[in-house]
C-alpha cells in the first residue's frame, strides 16, 4: 500500500503512551480517512523536546487532515462512494487480467516454443511450460495486492493451485455465476488491451458488495468484487486463447500436458471445462479504511 511519512499530532497525554497507541490517535485517523493513504506515525514531529507547537501539529490543528497529502486533490473528508469502489475494482481487475495475460504470453515466448508472431513452432509448448506457468497468477496476484493494498487474485472451485480456493463470500459469487451462465442471463463487457495492441472483448458476470468480517469487536468492512473467468472455445476459433490446451476435456489438451499436470499438480482438479463454462473468477477485495485514490 502507498505509504507517505508524516508527523502527526497527537494529544499531550500520549506522552506517557507507548507507539501502537499514539498510533490510533484521532488526529491519525483522520489523515488516513482523508488522504486514503496508510500513514506511518513520527511522534516526535509533535513532540521535539521543550519546543512547541510544532509546524505540523499547527498545520493539522489549521488546516486539517487534507493538508498532509500528497495530492490535495485526491483527498476527501468523506468516504469514497459504491460508484467509485466499483470503478476501482473493475479497473484493478482488468489490469491484473491484462499483465496475467501479457506475462503468459511472454513466457510461451521465453521457452522458445512460440514465435513472435505468435504462432506455435512446438506442439508440446503447453505441456513444457509446467510448472511455470500457474505460479504466474499468483505471483502477479501478490504484487498487485502490495502495490494497491487491497487483496488481488483468482478462485476456483476446481483448482490447480491451492491458493485459489475462494473464501465463503467467494464461494457464493462463482455458485450463483454458474447458475447466470446455465440460466443465459446478460454479461457485461469488458475490453482488455492485448500484448499486440488488439483488444480482447470479454464478456463476463460481476458481483460486489459491501461486507463486514469477523465477530464482535473484531470486525472489518470491505468492498468485494468478482468477475467471472469463462472458458472460450479452441485456440483456433475468436478470441483465439489456448485455456482448453491445458484446462479443456482430454481430447482437446494439449499433447503431453495430462501428464505434465498429474507431476506437478497431482491433486488437480481443473481439467475438463468446455467452451463457456465458468472456470473461476478475478476478485478483489478493498479495505475500507484505507483507500488508494487517484489509482
Amino acid at each position: 500500500m502507498k505509504k507517505i511519512a508524516l508527523l502527526i499530532f497527537s494529544l499531550a497525554f500520549s506522552f506517557a503512551l507507548p507507539t501502537s497507541v499514539v498510533a490510533q490517535s484521532k488526529a491519525l485517523a483522520d489523515v488516513n480517512n482523508a488522504c486514503g493513504y496508510e500513514v506511518i506515525a513520527d511522534c516526535s514531529g509533535c513532540h521535539y523536546g521543550d519546543i512547541s507547537p510544532t509546524w505540523e501539529q499547527t498545520t493539522y490543528q489549521t488546516e486539517g487532515a487534507c493538508a498532509f497529502c500528497p495530492e490535495v486533490a485526491s483527498c476527501s473528508a468523506t468516504p469514497p462512494t459504491e460508484a467509485e469502489l466499483l470503478a476501482d475494482a473493475r479497473s484493478t481487475a482488468s489490469d491484473y487480467f491484462k499483465s496475467l495475460f501479457k506475462s503468459f504470453i511472454m513466457a510461451m515466448k521465453g521457452t522458445g516454443m512460440m514465435n513472435p508472431d505468435g504462432s506455435i513452432n512446438n506442439p508440446n509448448i503447453f505441456a513444457e511450460v509446467f510448472p511455470r506457468c500457474p505460479e504466474l497468477g499468483p505471483e502477479i496476484a501478490s504484487n498487485f495486492s502490495r502495490s494497491t493494498g487491497y487483496l488481488v487474485r483468482r478462485v476456483t472451485e476446481r483448482t490447480r493451485n491451492s491458493r485459489n480456493i475462494p473464501d465463503e463470500w467467494e464461494l457464493k459469487q462463482l455458485k450463483q455465476f454458474v447458475e447466470m451462465a446455465a440460466d443465459g442471463d446478460t454479461r457485461t463487457q469488458f475490453d482488455i488491451p492485448k500484448p499486440d495492441g488488439t483488444i480482447l472483448p470479454t464478456k463476463e458476470f460481476e458481483s460486489y458488495a459491501m461486507v463486514t468480517e469477523g465477530k464482535g469487536n473484531d470486525t472489518n468492512s470491505y468492498f468485494r468484487y468478482m468477475r467471472s473467468i469463462t472458458m472460450p472455445g479452441m485456440p483456433s476459433e475468436a478470441p483465439f486463447l489456448p485455456c482448453l490446451k491445458c484446462h479443456g476435456t482430454y481430447d482437446q489438451l494439449g499433447p503431453g500436458v495430462a501428464d505434465a499436470v498429474q507431476t506437478e499438480y497431482p491433486h488437480d482438479l481443473s481439467m475438463g471445462y468446455k467452451k463457456g463454462d465458468v472456470r473461476g473468477a478475478w476478485t478483489v477485495k478493498i479495505p475500507l479504511d484505507f483507500r488508494v485514490h487517484g489509482k
